[in-house]
């Protein structure tokens, strides 16, 4: 499971327009997640839905300079899945991020070049691996309550089994605006191009064009550009293929300040995935975290 930005306004904090003066900092996280799709499935029959309790922590440390900073990010995340433990996962993080602010005023906008690297180790084998990411961004302060940030993501993951390999690009646009001292609301909305692996149980009524693979004794949807099926230890019966898909995704949250140093952050994630045959998938994530930084 990718992360769904449970520590957004911690990143927007990071940033040069709102950094501190400390040049390490301590982060610690946990929360509850609810997934409706956990399987990326497209057909009715194949969704499943969890609750997940996520924990992590991270340790960063900044080199500022005059007009820029260079900080050094380690984590760890758990993904605890209640239902489906085979897709449970610990994920090991290092990351490298580049701001730059030439302007030192307060709407001067700023730049970030992130780079990142991820070991995820799943319950399920067949997910394990590595991922690569590269981030570029801009953002700036509209006014003292509104504050804006766009990027685009590369993102790269090699998995034991090659269905769960994925190689995508996401565009995304950001705002955070801010009620009152303690909450800010942001949004963020995105468009994702790539591969996605989906998992399906029995899909013969899907489609009146049927492709059977007799390798596996299993039927998929027509008019699909999936690889071979792969059975899938993290589902009972369960199969997984990979789709070629474009999704657009929206995410609604807000973050309040119960202190200087922690928060409570609640989110809505809606996505929408549509491959370049007939399929499309669809689910939200709902997502509670708190949030300390030491």
């Amino acid at each position: 499971m990718k992360k769904i930005t449970a520590l957004f306004i911690m990143s927007l904090l990071a940033s040069p327009a709102h950094s501190g003066s400390k040049p390490y900092s301590f982060n610690l996280n946990a929360g509850i997640l609810y997934d409706d799709n956990v399987g990326r499935a497209v057909l009715s029959q194949d969704l499943q839905s969890d609750t997940i309790f996520n924990l992590g922590a991270s340790a960063s440390y900044s080199f500022p300079q005059h007009h820029s900073m260079l900080t050094l990010t380690a984590g760890i995340d758990h993904n605890s899945y209640q239902d489906f433990d085979r897709l449970s996962n610990t994920l090991l993080s290092t990351r490298v991020d580049y701001e730059i602010q030439p302007d030192h005023g307060f709407t001067s906008p700023w730049y970030l070049l992130s780079l990142e690297y991820t070991y995820a180790d799943y319950d399920s084998a067949l997910r394990n691996g590595n991922g690569f990411s590269i981030e570029i961004a801009a953002g700036k302060r509209i006014t003292d309550l509104l504050s804006i940030r766009a990027g685009l993501v590369f993102d790269s993951f090699s998995a034991d089994a090659r269905e769960f390999d994925t190689d995508d690009t996401r565009i995304y646009l950001s705002t955070d605006y801010k009620t009152s001292n303690e909450n800010i609301v942001y949004l963020t909305l995105a468009y994702t191009d790539g591969n996605t692996t989906t998992s399906t149980t029995d899909s013969s009524a899907a489609s009146k064009k049927i492709d059977y693979v007799p390798r596996y004794g299993h039927h998929l949807p027509g008019e699909v550009n999936f690889t071979p099926l792969r059975s899938d230890d993290a589902f009972r019966d369960g199969f997984v293929y990979q789709l070629e898909t474009e999704s657009i995704s929206l995410q609604l949250g807000d973050n309040y300040a119960l202190s200087s140093h922690q928060s409570i952050d609640a989110s809505v994630f809606y996505f929408r995935s549509d491959s370049f045959g007939s399929e499309t998938y669809d689910g939200m994530i709902l997502q509670l975290s708190y949030l300390h930084q030491f």
